[in-house]
């Protein structure tokens, strides 16, 4: 069975009796819903840099627009270059979970609110500027990290090796052994940051440790058992670059081995 936008599939009919028309707006591999996810979030990322030069006292919020757009067209793109075989809408991360999606909807509540009762608070400054660093630092991070593991990357933990995976040791990975996982945590942050939205740099913040506190050592679980002391070597040499967050510790087994 095909999990993602094959060649035979792209390639195929958009009107085909074997697929109903529907199909292309309501699956996951529809190529109508991936091309109307490409649309929005282009659009996006074009008013968001209209709205800055229009709206410039709520600059940092369009710029953020224009950021959050980018990084999820990254997401499928860096996807369709190195993992074709796993395309789908959901690698544009847009319905990564219920909590992302709330949490985007609260840094906007609150930048607005912020803005309606103190606006000169909101207006571009060195925060922002800071803001807009840390994000792109983050974001490019992710980028090169995603380029560089190439076919071994995955938006879902792997936890059966395919023939294909290998351990990827050189460039961003040579210091950092999650460096997409890096890249993410400091562009969340650094969104927030660049909003000046102090409750949400503190929930975003709390958010995605939670997030990476459990999923780090589950995925390196299965790194460990793909590639043995090869793996340990290399984790012993590098660091995570996210406060707070280990490794799994010798001896320390999930439920999956029982």
């Amino acid at each position: 069975r095909e999990s993602g936008l094959s060649p035979r599939l792209m390639s195929s009919p958009l009107l085909s009796a074997s697929r109903p028309w529907d199909a292309e707006f309501t699956e996951d591999t529809g190529r109508g819903r991936v091309a109307l996810a490409a649309f929005f979030l282009g659009a996006v990322f074009g008013c968001s840099l209209l709205m800055l030069a229009v709206i410039s006292s709520a600059a940092p919020f369009f710029a953020y627009m224009a950021m959050l757009s980018a990084f999820h067209m990254c997401e499928y793109l860096l996807t369709a270059a190195f993992r074709p075989d796993t395309l789908n809408f959901d690698n544009f991360l847009l319905n990564h979970s219920t909590v992302y999606q709330v949490m985007i909807s609260l840094s906007w509540v609150e930048y607005w609110l912020e803005y309606g009762l103190a606006p000169s608070r909101k207006c571009w400054g060195t925060i922002s500027t800071a803001g807009l660093l840390l994000s792109l630092l983050g974001l490019g991070t992710r980028i090169i990290a995603m380029s560089t593991a190439s076919s071994n990357f995955s938006h879902i933990i792997e936890e059966e090796q395919r023939p294909e995976h290998q351990l990827v040791t050189r460039g961003v990975y040579s210091c950092l052994r999650h460096p997409a996982y890096f890249g993410y945590f400091w562009w969340a942050v650094g969104t927030q940051v660049l909003l000046a939205n102090p409750v949400c740099v503190c929930a975003y913040a709390v958010a995605s440790f939670l997030f990476f506190r459990h999923r780090i050592p589950y995925e390196e679980h299965f790194l460990v058992r793909f590639f043995g002391e090869e793996y340990l070597r290399y984790r012993e040499r590098t660091w995570i670059g996210i406060p707070g967050i280990r490794s799994i510790r010798p001896g320390e087994l999930w439920a999956t081995d029982s």
